[in-house]
């Protein structure tokens, strides 16, 4: 973690059980938002709590370690939803809160190591953004372009040095084709983003400023491309 938290004091008990758990962290990882936020640029809330895992979920496994935890969390009632190898389950709290957790099957082996908390592996920052490179150019989010705004600006992986290379591994990691005109345009339906989908952020942060970032980066790829 770097500087305050932007975890919910909730999220961060919930963690703490998590990388204490072996039957969990010797199955998943975390990532998303919530891993690229807390763990790395600090830039923006994010409620949700993504655990990701190369294996077929176990939900045995899962509900086991939430029936533990649940008096000492004080979780009243836990809401179970599937669809397609994602377990999301909703913690409803004894004060009437919620956490939704995501255990997800997601058979795309981690490109780099990243950091750990505890005894959780968290996602390196460039598999986060080798993935959102993948999510935007089918089907983008607000916040897959925000994420990606600032890691392109506060990291060392700046968009002149790493995109191409993100494209290919893109590629690699999920099997699918990513052909250079077709991240043009997925970087321009940034103009596509609504206010009402911006997540909470912590840093100043400008959407005009976004947008003009990757229409300009759209540009200079269009330039490559037809070179």
């Amino acid at each position: 973690m770097i500087g305050k938290s932007i975890l919910s004091p909730k999220q961060l008990d919930f963690l703490e059980l998590v990388q204490a758990q072996p039957s969990i962290t010797k199955r998943f990882y975390l990532t998303g938002g919530t891993a690229l936020s807390e763990f790395y640029l600090h830039h923006r809330l994010s409620e949700d709590i993504d655990l990701f895992s190369e294996q077929e979920v176990n939900t045995r496994v899962v509900e086991a370690f939430l029936k533990k935890i649940s008096t000492k969390l004080k979780i009243a009632k836990i809401v179970k939803q599937n669809f397609l190898g994602l377990f999301t389950y909703i913690l409803h709290y004894e004060d009437g809160s919620m956490l939704k957790i995501d255990f997800n099957n997601y058979p795309f082996p981690q490109i780099e190591k990243g950091k750990t908390f505890g005894k959780l592996e968290i996602s390196s920052v460039y598999d986060i953004a080798v993935n959102k490179i993948h999510t935007i150019s089918m089907k983008p989010r607000t916040r897959d372009y925000i994420d990606l705004y600032f890691i392109f600006r506060k990291t060392e992986y700046t968009p002149q040095k790493y995109l191409n290379r993100m494209r290919i591994d893109s590629q690699a990691k999920f099997d699918w084709p990513l052909e250079p005109k077709n991240l043009v345009a997925a970087l321009l339906r940034v103009k596509d983003v609504q206010d009402k989908d911006f997540p909470r952020m912590v840093v100043p942060f400008d959407p005009h400023d976004m947008e003009k970032f990757f229409l300009k980066l759209a540009k200079s790829l269009e330039k490559e491309i037809f070179l």
